[in-house]
């Protein structure tokens, strides 16, 4: 039973699989699905069409079949009796005929005649003794079975439904007889359409409002489309086109939407740019006024020999040498984060080992540490990590987030770097003790020329721009950096792969 039954649940299978397929085919083609709405219509129209047809048809009878077997009948018995040489035949059909008459069934009339009329042998209805030869083979002659077939109108069926006679002349020894078979002939009604024009312009009528009836839903799709297209058009990004069915117009509605949304979002990015730019060049002409004035200021001092001592005048220059060189730090910070965002950069990429970097970058920073009351606390993984990079570029990350944490350190001073692997990539987190940071802080940290306290007056306390061009090093090498305080801590957490390409 289950050898029956499981062939069966597989072919149901392939056969569910099946019309499933061939549905969502024709839900994902417009082409499909126009040509099954055609075919579809054309079938509905040809249907009324046909459906029409019964009220001009018109109903005849056909009489030639019921005169055919009267003929066939009286030449059976015609060709028996002159094969037998004898008028038994004869006698024979008379009384077959006469058999139906007492039973009272339709029965022919059969007359046999000598030459000049006389009736020698006759069925019981006929009362004839002699018949006119002459007008009986006329009629006979008007009812002929080689003329084309006998078809009435129902309204003349009273009138033309006649007695039909076959005759045949017979030789039975050396005899000249006559052979008459008459009847009324059993008629059959045949049924005929006249086809005309009102079935065609049903048929065109019913065809067309069907196919625009299954088709409005795909034209309202397409207004809809036109709709949202236009609109966008005007200028108006926001506006989204609701998408409908699987087929190509949905496809079109889907890129159309996408295209509205890269539209926007293009020129979003434009205007942050173009509003960073202007922040850009604010924040450097203000960056850069503050020490180029208090160069000049210093410079104005010494030219015009306002000082008094020759003390006062080396603290006069060295002032505005100290000025001179952060303008310098900054000039080449804005030059380096200028280079770093141009995304023809290539990077000189080599083997490093990333624990002897860290290890000899935190070395040469102790002294400056130790002169901060600062101190390293490292937690470097016993694996040796090795990466491809850009060796300077990562190392200038990673001194720019060490001497942030020497200089802003707060409570006893510790600065925990740590380095693990982390599958394909590896992690270094340099944290510290700092002043609370908010979520929006954080966010803000990595932005050009941002400052926790937002102060513009002085750049002693560097230009703002170390973060934003450790951020695009990093990015630049495929990997990630980000800023987390917890537990008053404020930790920086850089992700790098162990191999780049």
């Amino acid at each position: 039973m289950r050898k029956i039954i499981k062939p069966f649940k597989y072919l149901l299978n392939k056969l569910k699989m099946l019309i499933v397929n061939s549905i969502t085919k024709v839900r994902q083609s417009i082409r499909i699905q126009l040509l099954t709405a055609f075919i579809l219509c054309a079938f509905l129209g040809l249907l009324a069409a046909r459906a029409t047809l019964p009220f001009n048809q018109t109903t005849t009878f056909d009489y030639s079949q019921g005169m055919q077997q009267i003929n066939d009948q009286a030449q059976r018995t015609a060709d028996l009796a002159i094969t037998e040489n004898s008028v038994e035949a004869l006698q024979q059909m008379i009384e077959s005929e006469n058999e139906k008459l007492e039973m009272k069934q339709s029965a022919l009339k059969v007359i046999v005649t000598d030459e000049n009329g006389k009736v020698i042998y006759k069925t019981k209805q006929v009362e004839e003794e002699q018949i006119n030869l002459h007008s009986k083979i006329r009629n006979a002659m008007d009812f002929t079975i080689n003329d084309p077939l006998y078809n009435y109108e129902i309204p003349a069926i009273e009138q033309l439904r006649q007695e039909f006679i076959a005759y045949y002349p017979l030789t039975i020894e050396d005899k000249n007889l006559y052979l008459f078979v008459s009847g009324i002939p059993e008629g059959m009604v045949i049924a005929s359409s006249k086809e005309g024009l009102i079935p065609l312009f049903i048929g065109i009528a019913v065809f067309t409002f069907s196919f625009f009836y299954i088709t409005k839903r795909k034209m309202n799709q397409i207004e809809v489309l036109a709709k949202g297209v236009m609109e966008i058009a005007k200028g108006n990004l926001g506006y989204r086109i609701k998408k409908k069915g699987q087929d190509e117009i949905a496809v079109l509605t889907d890129n159309v939407n996408h295209m509205a949304e890269a539209i926007m979002t293009s020129i979003e990015m434009e205007r942050r740019v173009e509003k960073q730019k202007s922040e850009l060049i604010t924040n450097v002409s203000h960056d850069l006024r503050t020490p180029l004035t208090s160069i000049m200021g210093y410079l104005r001092l010494l030219r015009e020999e306002r000082y008094e001592t020759k003390e006062q005048y080396d603290e006069y220059l060295k002032i505005a040498f100290s000025k001179s060189e952060q303008l310098k730090k900054l000039i080449d910070d804005l030059f380096e984060y200028t280079k770093l965002t141009n995304e023809s950069i290539v990077l000189e990429q080599q083997e490093v080992c990333i624990n002897e970097l860290l290890d000899q970058l935190i070395e040469e920073l102790i002294p400056q540490a130790e002169e901060n009351h600062r101190s390293f606390i490292k937690n470097f993984s016993e694996e040796r990590i090795f990466a491809i990079l850009d060796s300077e570029k990562i190392v200038r990350v990673f001194d720019n987030l060490l001497m942030n944490a020497i200089k802003y350190s707060t409570g006893d001073g510790r600065i925990f770097v740590s380095l693990e692997r982390k599958e394909a990539n590896f992690r270094i987190c340099i944290a510290n003790e700092s002043a609370e940071f908010t979520s929006e802080e954080l966010m803000s940290l990595f932005e050009r020329f941002y400052k926790k306290d937002q102060s513009r007056t002085s750049v002693a306390d560097g230009s703002g721009l170390g973060l934003a061009i450790a951020k695009s090093i990093v990015e630049l090498h495929g990997g990630k950096i980000n800023a987390e305080y917890k537990d008053g801590m404020l930790h920086f957490i850089i992700e790098l792969p162990v191999i780049t390409s």
